[in-house]
């Protein structure tokens, strides 16, 4: 067709002597020929790029849907970290935002119109403050103190004239309607909150879209705000987001609101924490929630551990339920401020830290009222990332967890990697050291250079706070001092004034069997009662429900764990215990009457555990451990624990 036509004009316009000059009428047709021709190979490339695109939409949408029939045909349990404690079981509602929220289209005004629109703008946000101020003096007596800070935050929000004053210069100087203003000022601060390294500051950004989308809903209906589906909910809801904002938390049907899922969000956003205080599950870093769930399917949740089961199977829903039957739901954290200090029932106090693997976990520590953390996983930050993470970006992390809980000691694990903790970037050296076994220390040895700048790191910013350098899986005395040698090393090289503490983390028969000579070397230890019983009994972590706590509860590793205590109690130095038995009722019972005062735990579990220790004396969990010592089964370490406990409202 592109050079049928022109010839076909040239025999017309030659045989009538249209043109006079036959070269003319030639040159006209190639350039006609040209661009028909260049017409029809751009409407066939972008036909081809459709049908390409079209054909990646589709395989995306079939890969989406074979995974959510494999989690849904595999009752799958899907890992993210917890937000909010509790046990939770019931039926998706996928909660998405609409396309076009922060996407106003463009609507060009007349310079006439600039005056009426700033009046609209100004109007919106009038009708929203009126709202938030109703809101606060309707719900005054039955409002939390969280949900109360989050209003009095927003009401800051809507009355900074410096940020609406932008969004009116956006509509003067750009010519546009206030709404796409507000969207385009909302959009860029909320993404420059989120480029921040800050984790609180992140945090903040979907506080900003938040109250931009109150604005716009009141501006879209001439001031009227209309009512939030979400006011209305089926029992027994769960609520699916890809990010949910604090008005979707504080405006939903409490009664059947039973549980939060995300794909993102930190414990510190105001989601987490409304969800807290309102004793609402919540689970975050679920990738791809949205897409692998649909509404009306079954969950699970469990908030304390962060996972989801999606169309759980009988087994799990009747495992579940039994836990559930047993959970007690831990005090909020306004009631756990007016507590006393943690202590027995006769006085004598036991120190409470956290494990945390994430910065922004670090605001969990100051919330339940732990005394610092004693175990930072570290390790969190070579995870899921292509290359090492460099020097700046672990003093950065370092310095923000010491910062945010100064003056509290913060204790940092040295990498623990190797096992089932593989990293993604991948070097000749770094695959040595996977095919040789090596985990923990011995991994982190292996790889030097990339340990040497681990301990840059961590003694840069241990001389603002009060940070401790703990090493993993040690094994013995050498390797031990060829750690200390290297942190000597880097001292001397960095010229730097202050030593920060240094432990050992005891959780291999090995360093048990070394143990006399090991706290000699060290300011404390720390007992990983997981990996010591894993290896001691020669299980499978991985397959037990709860591996931490009932293999703790072996004869065989009660022994080796009070032999690690005596140990170090009679060296003198610093002592903890940070695996999961330190979270558990059974497992502090029995613990504190072999002489720990220090216990390290997920920060959702303080509460039990203060509970726990209220109501039991010094002698009688002392009892409690030397009749276990004289038992020969786990089932009767667990009764003598037990008939401890009883009575106790655990």
């Amino acid at each position: 067709m592109a050079i049928t036509l022109p010839v076909l004009r040239i025999g017309y316009e030659v045989s009538w002597e249209i043109y006079p000059s036959l070269a003319i009428v030639s040159i006209n047709a190639l350039v006609e020929i040209a661009a028909m021709v260049l017409y029809a190979y751009l409407v066939g490339r972008t036909s081809a790029q459709t049908r390409d695109l079209q054909k990646r939409v589709a395989t995306k949408e079939l890969e989406i849907s074979r995974l959510r029939t494999f989690a849904k045909n595999t009752s799958a349990t899907l890992q993210g970290r917890g937000l909010s404690p509790g046990l939770a079981e019931g039926v998706v509602l996928i909660h998405l935002p609409p396309e076009n929220e922060w996407t106003s289209s463009h609507q060009a005004i007349a310079q006439d119109d600039v005056k009426a629109e700033i009046t609209r703008l100004e109007r919106a946000l009038a009708a929203t403050i009126r709202e938030l101020d109703n809101t606060q003096k309707q719900f005054a007596t039955d409002m939390a103190a969280a949900e109360s800070a989050l209003l009095d935050v927003q009401l800051v929000m809507l009355n900074d004239v410096g940020f609406w004053g932008k969004c009116k210069r956006r509509v003067r100087e750009d010519l546009i309607k206030a709404e796409q203003a507000i969207a385009e000022e909302v959009r860029e601060m909320a993404t420059m909150l989120e480029e921040l390294e800050q984790d609180s500051m992140r945090e903040r950004s979907a506080d900003i879209r938040d109250v931009g989308r109150r604005v716009l809903r009141s501006i879209r209906t001439s001031g009227e705000v209309p009512p939030n589906p979400l006011l209305s909910l089926p029992s027994n809801t769960i609520l699916v987001g890809k990010d949910l904002l604090p008005s979707d938390v504080m405006q939903s049907d409490r009664a059947n609101l039973v549980a939060l899922v995300t794909e993102c969000g930190g414990p510190a956003s105001h989601v987490a924490i409304l969800a807290r205080s309102r004793n609402i599950p919540a689970v975050s870093d679920i990738k791809n929630a949205s897409l692998l769930m649909a509404t009306g399917d079954r969950l699970l949740v469990d908030g304390e551990a962060g996972s989801v089961t999606v169309a759980p199977n009988k087994v799990q829903v009747a495992s579940f339920a039994a836990r559930r039957g047993q959970y007690i739901a831990p005090e909020s954290a306004a009631a756990q401020r007016q507590a006393q200090k943690t202590a027995t029932k006769d006085g004598v106090h036991i120190e409470l830290y956290a494990n945390i693997g994430r910065t922004d976990e670090a605001h969990l520590v100051l919330e339940y009222q732990l005394e610092g953390v004693g175990l930072y996983r570290s390790e969190f930050l070579f995870l899921g990332v292509e290359r090492p993470p460099d020097l700046e970006t672990q003093f950065a992390a370092y310095s923000a967890v010491a910062r945010i809980l100064d003056p509290c000691p913060v204790v940092i694990r040295t990498m623990d990697l190797g096992g089932e903790k593989i990293p993604r970037f991948a070097r000749p050296e770094n695959d040595l050291a996977l095919r040789t076994g090596r985990r923990g220390l011995a991994y982190a040895l292996a790889e030097r250079k990339m340990f040497r700048t681990q301990l840059q790191a961590i003694l840069r910013a241990a001389q603002g706070g009060d940070l401790r350098i703990m090493f993993p899986m040690v094994i013995g005395v050498a390797d031990l001092m060829e750690a200390r040698h290297l942190l000597d090393e880097v001292m001397e090289t960095e010229q730097l004034a202050k030593r920060p503490s240094i432990g050992a983390m005891i959780e291999t028969p090995a360093a048990v069997l070394h143990i006399q000579e090991i706290v000699k070397r060290v300011d404390f230890v720390s007992i990983g009662t997981n990996d010591l019983a894993h290896f001691i009994l020669a299980t499978d972590r991985q397959s037990q429900e709860s591996p931490g706590v009932l293999s703790f509860l072996h004869p065989g590793v009660l022994r080796a764990t009070d032999q690690v205590v005596q140990a170090a109690l009679k060296q003198g130095v610093g002592l903890t215990v940070c695996g999961e038995a330190a979270g558990n009722p059974e497992g502090v019972c029995l613990l504190v009457g072999m002489g720990v005062r220090v216990l390290s735990m997920d920060p959702f579990r303080a509460a039990r555990v203060r509970q726990v220790l209220h109501q039991l004396t010094l002698e009688q969990m002392e009892t409690a451990f030397r009749d276990a010592l004289g038992v020969t089964t786990p089932e009767d370490v667990r009764q003598i624990a037990a008939s401890a406990l009883c009575g106790t409202e655990v």
